[in-house]
């Protein structure tokens, strides 16, 4: 893995630093970096933004936010500014990088600084501030179902929960059972609405005397079942997008069935010399044969589906998965 500088610690807000672009971070801070800014009350937030280097639009929320309140805030913050290394490059992750949302169990990296620096800390709050991969609505994505979680999750305006087991490397995963915790997707970085969209949520988190306490039915909730996988090995592309000679021809068009019903027989693709695509539920076992069969060359689903963070990036696939398959709570 590449090297990673390590993590900064920082008393206050620096000056300038909310006139800096995402992609300008890394050369006004130089490495992950950990605010901690005073307010009124002392049991703080934690908000972390650019776990992912593309997914601006919690920094820019963020920032709006603070231009309004830094002065007078109402608690303590903790701010997590992630990987500003891959953010300059304007990617999820740097090669051979570790991915910034998967190591926080076991904790590793800065992952463990940040653990081991706030572990005397009496926190109100977690929020993890994301961007969507692909074709998906805004939804708020939950490692544990515990009111005060879901009591976070009812306050974005989605409306939209999904449950996540897997995988349990995540940010929020590492808080589950001891402080409310929630991931928000904010929407695709290119949608107009995903910075607003941060900055009223924060508006409403920042107001808070405490968490307030949620129900599962507030929300329209899934949760995630398994995820797709090309094989490693595999040489894969997508429909209409230069196919060639490739193991594996991935529908492109499914990724606008992102949180819709998929019926029985769907097309996921066509496979080839052998390949198919790889299912793992959430223990890591091969459920393939489960959700997907290989039909006269084609990949079918095999039972009513609903994918979500489909995506034709080829480096997140690589990095992350195809896609997810989930299930209404």
């Amino acid at each position: 893995m590449t090297a990673t500088a390590a993590l900064r610690r920082i008393e206050g807000l620096p000056p300038g630093l909310l006139d800096v672009e995402a992609r300008a971070l890394n050369d006004r801070l130089g490495a992950p970096t950990l605010l901690r800014l005073k307010g009124r009350e002392r049991n703080p937030i934690l908000i972390s933004v650019l776990l992912h280097g593309n997914e601006t639009s919690g920094w820019d929320g963020l920032r709006q936010v603070l231009r309004r309140h830094a002065a007078d805030l109402p608690r303590d913050l903790l701010i997590l500014i992630g990987n500003v290394e891959a953010a300059a490059a304007g990617v999820r992750t740097l090669p051979d990088q570790a991915d910034f949302n998967r190591i926080w169990r076991p904790a590793s990296g800065i992952g463990a600084e940040v653990l081991a620096g706030i572990a005397d800390e009496p926190l109100l709050a977690v929020v993890d501030l994301h961007n969507n991969t692909g074709q998906n609505p805004p939804y708020a994505v939950l490692t544990d179902l515990s009111p005060r979680s879901l009591g976070l999750a009812c306050l974005d305006e989605s409306g939209v929960g999904v449950f996540v087991e897997e995988p349990d490397t995540v940010l929020t995963r590492a808080f589950a059972g001891r402080t409310p915790s929630v991931a928000l997707e904010l929407g695709p970085v290119a949608d107009a609405q995903a910075v607003p969209r941060a900055v009223r949520y924060l508006d409403k988190l920042f107001a808070l005397a405490e968490v307030p306490i949620g129900r599962m039915d507030d929300l329209r909730l899934f949760r995630t079942l398994a995820r797709v996988h090309p094989p490693v090995n595999a040489a894969f592309g997508f429909s209409g997008i230069g196919e060639g000679d490739l193991d594996l021809v991935l529908d492109a068009a499914i990724e606008a069935s992102n949180f819709r019903a998929l019926p029985v027989g769907a097309k996921f693709g066509v496979a080839r010399n052998g390949f198919n695509l790889q299912v793992l539920d959430n223990q890591h076992q091969d459920v393939t044969h489960r959700f997907l069969e290989v039909r006269d060359g084609r990949i079918l689903a095999a039972e009513p589906l609903i994918p979500a963070m489909y995506t034709t990036d080829e480096n997140v696939i690589r990095q992350d998965c195809l896609c997810y398959l989930m299930a209404p709570i």
